[in-house]
This record gives C-alpha cells, sequence and structure tokens, in this order.
C-alpha cells in the first residue's frame, strides 16, 4: 500500500510579526483584515492552532478588548496569540498579535530598524539586549510603570510599533509580552 504523503512542516524562520500586522509566505496579513483570509494562511505557516477560542465576549481571560466579540488562535501552546475581533472593522478582523511566553515553535517580533534591516527579539530578551538590537533605526522607550500596570516598553520603528512589558527597568530585566495592534485592557 502506499505511504502516505508526508505533511508540509511548518517554518516559523519565514514568518515576522511587525508592527502592522504579520508577514506569511502566502500573504502578508495586516490589521483589519478579515478572519477567513488571515486563519488560512496562518496554519499553513505555523501548523494548527494550540487554542482557538471560536467567538467569544470580547470582555474575556485576555483581558477588557476592543469591541463585543472576541476569536483567539493560540500557537506554540499559547506562545503567540492572534486576536480578531469586530473592534476595527467590519466582521470578525486581526486587531493585535501578542508574544507571551518563549517558544521555539513561534517566530519572534520583527523591528525594521533601517533601510532593509530588520531586529527580531521576543520574550527573554533583556533591555541591554533590545536597546542594543534597536540602535540607529528605532527609538526605544521604557516606562517604570505603576501600581497597576508593571513596567514596559514601545518600541517605534518604521511600522506601526510595538508595545510590551518588562519584568523591570534594569539592563539585565527580560521582555515578558511584546505586542502589536489593537491592546486590550485589564
Amino acid at each position: 500500500s502506499p505511504s502516505p504523503a508526508p505533511s508540509p512542516t511548518p517554518t516559523t524562520a519565514a514568518v515576522r510579526l511587525t508592527g502592522d500586522g504579520i508577514d506569511l509566505p502566502e500573504k502578508v496579513a495586516t490589521f483589519g483584515e478579515a478572519f477567513e483570509q488571515v486563519q488560512p494562511a496562518l496554519v499553513a505557516a505555523l501548523g494548527e492552532p494550540s487554542k482557538d477560542t471560536g467567538v467569544v465576549s470580547s470582555f474575556s481571560e485576555y483581558g477588557t478588548c476592543p469591541g463585543s466579540t472576541l476569536r483567539v488562535l493560540e500557537f506554540g501552546g499559547g506562545a503567540l496569540r492572534v486576536l480578531f475581533g469586530d473592534a476595527i472593522g467590519p466582521g470578525i478582523t486581526m486587531y493585535q498579535w501578542s508574544l507571551a511566553k518563549q517558544s521555539a515553535d513561534v517566530p519572534q517580533a520583527s523591528a525594521l530598524v533601517g533601510d532593509v534591516t530588520t531586529y527580531e527579539f521576543g520574550v527573554g530578551d533583556t533591555l541591554a539586549e533590545l536597546r542594543a538590537g534597536v540602535q540607529g533605526g528605532a527609538e526605544l522607550t521604557v516606562n517604570p510603570g505603576d501600581e497597576m500596570f508593571g513596567p514596559s516598553f514601545r518600541l517605534s520603528d518604521q511600522s506601526s510599533g510595538f508595545f510590551g512589558y518588562l519584568s523591570g527597568t534594569g539592563e539585565t530585566d527580560t521582555v515578558t509580552e511584546v505586542q502589536a495592534g489593537e491592546g486590550c485592557g485589564e
């Protein structure tokens, strides 16, 4: 009997998480694009999601998110979360991605810090590494935080930029979350 054809192995190397969306081998998925267009390209590049919430209330375990409906696809056991909802356009559209933990199964964030230079970063990188990686092409702003929100950073590159949380504001403190797009509140 013929052996089954091997299924294509997803490759995270060809995927870039940018401040404007997600660059996938099949297409560039930008914030505001319909779920029906983005989901197949995500699955083709990253494999089946480890979790698909289906359509739920925008008030959920992910915080208080914009709009009234939310659908989240998680990859790498929740390391990468892609949020869709009725926040920025008709129907369910992509409005945020978030790196919530370290995983070799998902791509890193990719800042455009020069004409053709990109800087890959993610959860676990130190503040010193972040500062060094964006020199000469992007602006990094660190906020010490307050009682409600811990230390955070904003990275402004040639895209819409990134937002993230830090374990502290020292050079050896690390990135604990990175996101782009519309944020959810607590």
